[in-house]
């Protein structure tokens, strides 16, 4: 039978071929050359003589055979592995049945020693199946009995045991059996390094590749990337693809159906994306598309394409409406770095995303800094804890009436090893964005509860997101906090921003009343930046409201001035009615500080009273405190 393709048993049969095609002809050499250099010996000329033409006219057809490839690499290597076991077979049975003479016995013995492990250590070159490891058994077996043969064949003619026979056979069963043992070591070393190097093949190939889809991924992409952006390499186009509306459609129709839209999806973006195009699957409904070698303008006709079409088949094979939103990158144009490409391309989404999808946009380095930076810190704020690069620092609050600390708002500070300190007006938002508040924020709560046990005459004050309130395990995150720092509940103040879901969501309000009857203080923070619903305190269990820093200043303005008075004195006197206490935020200058004292407001805070400080500054200042109320201070110099 000819062979036409590699079989499963030889993965090189090329290379086996071409050895084989030069080992046979030198076996049939060796053969024929000790033929000629025989003793010519009557054993010579009545045995050696058919016996070796046997093996000549085997080892012929063999080669013969492979050069046609008239059969496959395994049966080729088991007609080779038969053919010299049964030569040495009859050689043995023959020696042990005819020749009785040392002289005759011992030579033979040697030069069959020669064969076995040569036959033995074919193990290592050929491909070998569970038969060929029972012929080299059997054969093993065979020596072992014909050698007692021959070693008790002269006890059964009444002559004395040969010393050189009995060498002879113990060096060839010896010789046999170490052979044997040490190439199934080495065969057996060699299959598990095989399945160890498959196992770490298919776990590249795992990673590197997408299981649904069959496209390379994310590690592929970075490797491509890297590449591709070698110097002097070509230009190319990068599109990021993104499935509006991925979650709805495994909410609603199941994910087999959305595993079924990915996988045609794929498939489109190949298609449309040309031959020369590499499509590849980021995560969940994320395709990235590389186009080599292309021209802006070619970059915008392929991504409109792809943005109108690509997801009209699988539209109609999942029965739902099915659109895309894709950024759009240039290399070298827009960067020539691969992970800034990614981040351009991404960005570019992120903009498509939030004008409404369905869209292509290419990436604008002035409109999308803004955004990069705020992925950026998403991605680094993750990491933040771990690598406790956030502290707290610590903000009194005055009673303005004798000029004491009664109060420690607690502040996040994040200073990043690269980018250095982060302003809380730029990361907790992302936080918020992103998810990382509840962790952020707990975190918070058990440092500013373990801080505050130093000082037994404050209440410690810690800002509260919305985000975090609505967490169902608020509460028990807040009773937490204390437990484990023994801090009384009555001595932490909860400060939430003034937002619509405070006043509108009755599970916060649930939640609010909650912590109130815990004995948790509960505060409203930036009171007038926002909704200002001043009827809607009545019904909120707050035990304080701080007025936001832009009342404070505008009470010195003169054009604002009158309405700041009056809104400031309707909340006095609201949080009066209610029991609750006024702190005047923002207090920077003397002229503040008399503003907010004639409104009769109870606390301030401000860094014309106090900067922001560490735990153990904080420390030091209140043992710098009077014993006694202290006396007015003079127009013009505010509490240091």
């Amino acid at each position: 039978m000819r062979r036409t393709d590699p079989s499963p048993a030889a993965p090189l049969p090329e290379t086996w071929r071409l050895s084989m095609l030069v080992i046979l002809p030198v076996l049939v050499l060796f053969v024929g050359t000790l033929q000629v250099f025989s003793r010519h010996d009557l054993w010579d000329r009545t045995y050696d003589l058919p016996l070796n033409l046997m093996l000549l006219t085997m080892l012929s057809g063999i080669w013969l055979a492979t050069a046609r490839r008239w059969a496959t690499q395994t049966t080729l290597a088991l007609t080779l592995l038969l053919s010299c076991a049964a030569f040495l077979t009859v050689k043995l049975a023959l020696l042990a049945a005819v020749v009785h003479e040392p002289a005759v016995l011992v030579p033979e013995l040697i030069e069959t020693m020669v064969w076995l492990p040569t036959l033995f250590l074919w193990r290592l070159v050929a491909d070998t199946p569970r038969s060929m490891i029972n012929v080299l058994n059997a054969l093993l077996a065979g020596v072992a009995t014909l050698s007692g043969v021959i070693l008790l064949a002269p006890l059964l003619r009444g002559e004395p045991l040969q010393p050189d026979v009995i060498r002879a056979l113990l060096h060839l069963n010896l010789s046999a059996a170490v052979t044997l043992h040490l190439t199934s070591l080495f065969m057996r070393r060699h299959e598990d390094l095989g399945q160890r190097r498959g196992e770490q093949n298919a776990l590249r190939a795992l990673s590197s590749t997408d299981l649904l889809t069959g496209l390379p991924g994310r590690t592929r992409l970075q490797e491509d990337l890297r590449r591709m952006t070698q110097p002097g390499s070509a230009s190319f186009a990068l599109l990021h693809v993104d499935v509006d509306g991925f979650k709805i459609v495994n909410a609603t129709l199941g994910h087999p159906a959305g595993d079924t839209l990915l996988c045609i999806l794929a498939r489109e973006l190949e298609r449309l994306s040309g031959p020369d195009a590499q499509v590849y699957r980021l995560s969940g409904d994320e395709f990235v598309v590389l186009l080599p070698g292309v021209t802006p303008e070619q970059a915008d006709w392929t991504g409109q394409a792809l943005l109108h079409e690509a997801a009209i088949e699988p539209s109609a094979q999942v029965g739902v409406e099915t659109t895309l939103s894709i950024g759009l990158t240039l290399y070298p144009h827009d960067s020539s770095d691969p992970d800034e490409l990614l981040r351009h391309a991404d960005s570019a989404l992120f903009a498509v995303k939030r004008a409404g999808r369905r869209r292509l946009r290419r990436y604008h380095p002035e409109q999308d800094a803004l955004t990069e930076r705020s992925q950026l810190l998403a991605r680094e704020l993750g990491g933040a804890l771990p690598r406790q690069e956030l502290t707290l620092v610590f903000q009194p609050v005055y009673r303005l009436a004798d000029h004491r600390i009664v109060k420690a708002e607690a502040l996040l500070r994040w200073t990043h090893p690269t980018l250095g300190r982060v302003s809380p007006a730029e990361f907790i938002p992302v936080a918020e964005r992103s998810g990382l508040i509840t962790p952020i924020g707990t975190w918070v709560l058990n440092e500013a509860c373990r801080a505050a046990l130093a000082w037994p005459d404050l209440t410690i004050s810690v800002n509260v997101s919305a985000v975090q309130l609505l967490q169902f395990e608020f509460r028990a995150t807040v009773q937490a906090a204390l437990t484990r720092s023994g801090l009384p509940p009555a001595r932490l103040e909860l400060e939430l921003t003034e937002t619509a879901v405070l006043y509108e969501d009755a599970r916060t309000a649930r939640t609010l009343h909650e912590l109130r009857e815990m004995g948790v203080q509960i505060s409203i923070d930036d009171f007038g930046s926002g909704y200002s619903n001043l009827m809607r305190l009545r019904t909120l269990p707050i035990t304080g409201v701080k007025l936001d820093r832009s009342i404070t200043a505008d009470l010195t303005d003169p054009a604002a001035a009158q309405f700041a008075q009056a809104l400031t004195q309707a909340v006095t006197g609201i949080a009066r009615n209610l029991g609750a206490d006024v702190t005047a935020e923002g207090i920077e200058t003397p002229a503040h500080l008399s503003a907010v004292r004639t409104l009769r407001c109870q606390l301030g805070q401000g860094y014309g009273l106090a900067l922001p400080m560490n735990g153990s500054e904080l420390t030091e200042r209140l043992l710098q405190q009077p014993a006694q109320p202290a006396e007015t201070p003079q127009p013009g110099r505010l509490i240091h």
